[in-house]
């Protein structure tokens, strides 16, 4: 029966099976290609690796570059704005229809992010962007804690930049996804974590907001 999360899951034993070569002891940020930028596959977001790069590619560097480098700053507004500038001349721009995702999905909403690239994957699928659609599908579900749905994209995107023969750091982004997700499902399982570390990350970006307790108040008197 399929499931309304991700109606296209293979088998499970499949999808959590060990990638070649087992999984690393240590990970590290991956190289993105971007001067200044790598990713961190455990939170599964950008970071800033080198500030002076950084900087020079967000003056001078592609918008879809320069967009990655805002959203790893943090700051959100300014990355809207460019990706909302770039889709008014190019309205069909994949990297920024892509990139308008990770948006909504820096703005707390990886369920919507989810919805939007399942969208696109329709649109593309089978395509040379297919790949890019499946890493960042997987990088929604692990923040919505759904890990066999990640599990299930990251090695989608794997195998197809495998197939393509794609950029080394692509790849190892790819795998790099996939074994951050299969270790912390193992030590789900053994009983010693709970939340992945992407999941937590989003949460504490943004804790859902207090509730506020009004007085409860005495029925009249009659």
């Amino acid at each position: 029966m399929s499931t309304a999360t991700d109606l296209d899951l293979t088998h499970t034993q499949a999808l959590l099976q060990i990638p070649a070569g087992g999984l690393a002891s240590e990970r590290h940020n991956i190289e993105t290609g971007i001067p200044g930028v790598r990713l961190n596959p455990t939170l599964m977001r950008h970071e800033i690796s080198d500030p002076e790069l950084a900087e020079a590619a967000l003056r001078s560097g592609e918008p879809s570059s320069q967009v990655v480098i805002l959203l790893a700053k943090g700051e959100l507004r300014a990355a809207s704005e460019l990706v909302a500038e770039t889709r008014f001349l190019q309205p069909q721009n994949f990297a920024m229809r892509v990139l308008d995702t990770s948006l909504t999905r820096a703005a707390g909403d990886a369920p919507r992010a989810i919805n939007r690239l399942r969208a696109l994957i329709t649109e593309f699928k089978g395509t040379a962007h297919e790949a890019v659609l499946q890493q960042h599908l997987g990088f929604a579900y692990a923040e919505s804690s759904d890990l066999l749905a990640a599990a299930n994209r990251f090695r989608a995107a794997l195998d197809l930049r495998i197939a393509s023969n794609a950029d080394q750091h692509l790849i190892e982004m790819s795998r790099a996804c996939l074994e951050s997700v299969l270790d912390h499902t193992a030590r789900v399982a053994a009983g010693t974590d709970a939340q992945h570390p992407a999941a937590v990350h989003a949460a504490a970006l943004h804790p859902a907001p207090a509730t506020s307790q009004l007085p409860v108040q005495a029925p009249a008197a009659h």
